[in-house]
């Protein structure tokens, strides 16, 4: 694991009043440097803050982690009070029950290296005021007529946790304008047949009469002969007159004899 080496430039630890309400914090301000002594630029980090109760190594009375991004000088600046909780309540420290001490360990991604622990002093104990009555408020001192140097413009601060959703809105806003024709999509599958049976239509009108057909061929079938018809009942007739004898004719003319016939 990389050794982290970390250089304190500057921790402003904020006076803070009874008076004067949340956010509660103590400005910290640091370079990372490797193990070379070479500083840590443009590098993402995680920054751990623990506060131990009377010794550097005493109960943690209150721990929180920070993601923090060192600048092109590697410096990195937290609000110690406003980081993500691991452990305690930073408003509930007590800092008015004894010594309190604060460790700083940072981790580049191959686990926290601890750069000790270092007790805070009178500053921060202002926090206590707000454990002890109200005191008289002090007059007002003069304005300062000093302007200090601007500082270093910060790195940019770890994206806060998203707030709760909003009530929705009731207002109607107005209607956007028609937006272009899509793209036609795939065809779908063709659906299951439908079992259900449609209403039977109303009649259609009477169709015209159709044109003649052709006459058929002549057929060669021979019908049966038909019955032999009753024979009818003709009267007979009555006989007629008997007729005048003829006149008896002339006797005619003897013929030749024969000759005779050959003897046998």
């Amino acid at each position: 694991m990389k050794k982290l080496l970390l250089q304190l430039l500057l921790v402003l630890l904020s006076a803070i009043s009874f008076a004067q309400a949340p956010p509660q914090g103590i400005n910290y301000q640091a370079v990372a440097r490797n193990n070379a002594g070479a500083a840590l630029i443009s590098t993402s980090l995680t920054a751990r803050f623990s506060i131990h109760d009377l010794t550097a190594s005493g109960t943690t009375v209150y721990q929180e982690t920070h993601a923090v991004t060192t600048n092109v000088y590697g410096l990195f600046t937290a609000k110690i009070g406003m980081g993500i909780p691991v452990s305690g309540t930073f408003s509930t420290v007590n800092w008015g029950s004894g010594d309190k001490y604060l460790e700083v360990e940072v981790n580049d991604g191959s686990g926290f290296v601890s750069m000790g622990a270092s007790q805070m002093m009178s500053v921060p104990y202002a926090l206590y005021s707000q454990f002890s009555a109200n005191g008289p408020t002090g007059a007002t001192g003069p304005a300062s007529t000093v302007v200090g140097p601007t500082g270093a413009t910060g790195p940019i601060g770890a994206t806060g946790d998203t707030g709760p959703t909003g009530a929705a809105s009731t207002a109607v806003g107005p209607t956007g304008a028609n937006g272009p024709t899509g793209a036609t999509g795939d065809t779908g599958p063709t659906g299951a047949a439908s079992t259900a049976v449609g209403p039977t239509g109303a009649n259609g009108p009477t169709g015209s009469t159709g044109d003649t057909g052709p006459t058929g061929a002549a057929s060669t079938v021979v019908g049966p002969t038909g019955a032999t018809g009753a024979t009818g009942a003709g009267l007979t007739g009555a006989t007629g007159a008997t007729g005048v004898d003829g006149a008896i004719g002339l006797t005619g003319a003897t013929g030749t004899a024969g000759s005779a016939g050959a003897t046998g």
